[in-house]
């Protein structure tokens, strides 16, 4: 019997150890709506975003820090300045962003994305372009800036294509 009560006695000591040394995880709800022009297209694009960015944040043990966000509902309404042509894309995520302690970051993402330059490519040069992307993706970018994308399934989809004269 007494075996049996230190058994359950180390059971309940772990447990309470690992409720008391556990991460608890910061949870932030972010609204936006703002307006801004761009030219990215080789053209002027207005864009007007809103919606509401969900932040999950944790740093963990080994000291990364990690952020679960999301944008239920997050749209962008994309129109060519000259021409009034008109889009509405979704960006809704879901992201997780991994801030290693040497300074490398990974985020591993799903859902629907808006991307200032085409992430289809390594090295991609931002404000190259608008592009929205569905599917799984991960981008990694190591200590010394290098970025390495890969895309797993889904759609890439070229905006400035879809909103040219």
């Amino acid at each position: 019997m007494n075996i049996i009560r230190r058994g359950l006695s180390g059971v309940v000591f772990f447990s309470v150890a690992q409720a008391a040394f556990a991460v608890h995880p910061t949870i932030t709800h972010t609204p936006f709506n703002n307006t801004f022009t761009d030219s990215r297209c080789g053209f002027e694009v207005a864009v007007q975003q809103s919606g509401v960015v969900i932040d999950i944040t944790y740093t963990d043990s080994q000291g990364a820090f990690h952020d679960f966000e999301a944008t239920p509902q997050g749209k962008r309404v994309m129109t060519n300045v000259a021409t009034g042509k008109t889009i509405t894309v979704i960006m809704s995520g879901p992201g997780n962003f991994t801030v290693n302690p040497d300074g490398s970051l990974l985020i591993v993402g799903t859902g629907s994305w808006l991307w200032g330059h085409d992430p289809g490519i390594n090295q991609s040069v931002e404000g190259s372009g608008w592009f929205h992307t569905t599917g799984r993706f991960t981008v990694f970018i190591d200590v010394n800036g290098v970025e390495t994308n890969t895309f797993a399934g889904g759609t890439r989809t070229n905006l400035c294509n879809e909103l040219a004269p």
